[in-house]
């Protein structure tokens, strides 16, 4: 029996019924706003976020952590939005609605889902570094603190938000495949989306794009989500930077281990030499017919493993414990 069923097309995934996860109505809004070219004006966002109840509380909580050290609490949400910048504030939204399925997170796939969080938003720092501090284009580095503010965090963010359509509508099957591996012991095939098809009628790049779809996800953010992983081509409304930028991101992110690697149905295994391997590398490599990286490209992205931890943390709310008196002075993370 062949484990590699043909993929479906865009009308053969609406026949599978998947569910889409009940995500905020506030969440394509702001998806808008992320992909609006010079997105910067915190009144936009404010609008938004100030309908959802939710959101407030998380940023307000954010701003008053640890993280940023203040001297004196924010009540404000508009202030808060001012301070993070636009662009992060907009990202721990998009966040919060992933962290918002409960269910999943007291469910069989629990285990899945939290390394999924932390998988996804390593990805959107490591992509936005690699499209601004990271990039060949930059005459400089950038300040850290601003990674969010750039282009890529959000398509790495959620580059596998197929995963967390194929969690909510079949649990028992995703945790038998990413967490137990069963179907991987039984089975010939190693191809990790060949294996998604088999037990799901779909990968992740094609439920994550059907459920970007009937979200309203931007375009651009649906191409990314379809084909972030190679050989699939780079067409599409989404910027081959920004295709580039998240397939390298995904990659990096794996190879800084656990807890940073996310799931995936087989065993992938990958240091920082497989990882360098990999041909989406030569993007970043101005040498002319560069088969690989820029010499010194790979210790870099090595030495950003605390500060993806840090961030991390941040965004999945593991540094949101606050004490009475919070530090002043300088955050704990730049």
């Amino acid at each position: 029996m062949s484990t590699d069923p043909s993929p479906p097309s865009d009308s053969a995934l609406r026949d599978l019924d998947l569910r889409v996860p009940p995500f905020p109505r506030t969440l394509p809004s702001v998806l808008e706003l992320l992909h609006e070219p010079g997105f910067t004006d915190p009144e936009d966002l404010t609008e938004i976020v100030q309908h959802d109840p939710a959101a407030t509380a998380r940023l307000l909580k954010q701003i008053n952590s640890a993280y940023y050290g203040l001297r004196r609490s924010i009540s404000d949400v508009g202030r808060a939005i001012r301070m993070m910048g636009t662009t992060t504030a907009a990202g721990s939204v998009v966040s919060l609605g992933m962290l918002r399925m409960d269910e999943l997170a007291d469910g069989p796939v629990e285990a899945c889902f939290h390394r999924f969080i932390r998988h996804s938003e390593a990805t959107g720092f490591l992509a936005s570094s690699l499209l601004g501090p990271l990039s060949p284009a930059d005459d400089g580095p950038a300040p850290e603190s601003d990674v969010t503010q750039g282009e890529g965090f959000a398509e790495g963010l959620l580059h596998d938000f197929g995963k967390l359509v194929l969690f909510y509508n079949y649990p028992e099957k995703a945790a038998a495949l990413y967490e137990e591996k069963r179907f991987a012991e039984h089975l010939q095939e190693t191809d990790p989306r060949k294996l998604e098809r088999f037990v799901f009628g779909c990968d992740h790049g094609q439920a994550g794009a059907y459920a970007a779809l009937e979200l309203n996800f931007p375009q651009t953010l649906v191409d990314v989500i379809r084909h972030h992983h190679p050989p699939h081509s780079e067409t599409g409304d989404a910027p081959r930077r920004v295709l580039r930028a998240v397939r390298a991101a995904n990659l990096a992110a794996k190879a800084m281990g656990a807890p940073l690697a996310g799931v995936a149905p087989t065993e992938e295994p990958i240091d920082w030499a497989a990882c360098a391997d990999r041909p989406v590398w030569r993007h970043w490599n101005p040498a002319p017919e560069a088969e690989g990286p820029p010499p010194d490209l790979m210790d870099r992205l090595r030495g950003k493993k605390e500060m993806v931890m840090l961030f991390t943390d941040f965004f999945v709310g593991a540094s949101d414990a606050e004490t009475p008196d919070r530090p002043s002075g300088e955050p704990l993370a730049a």
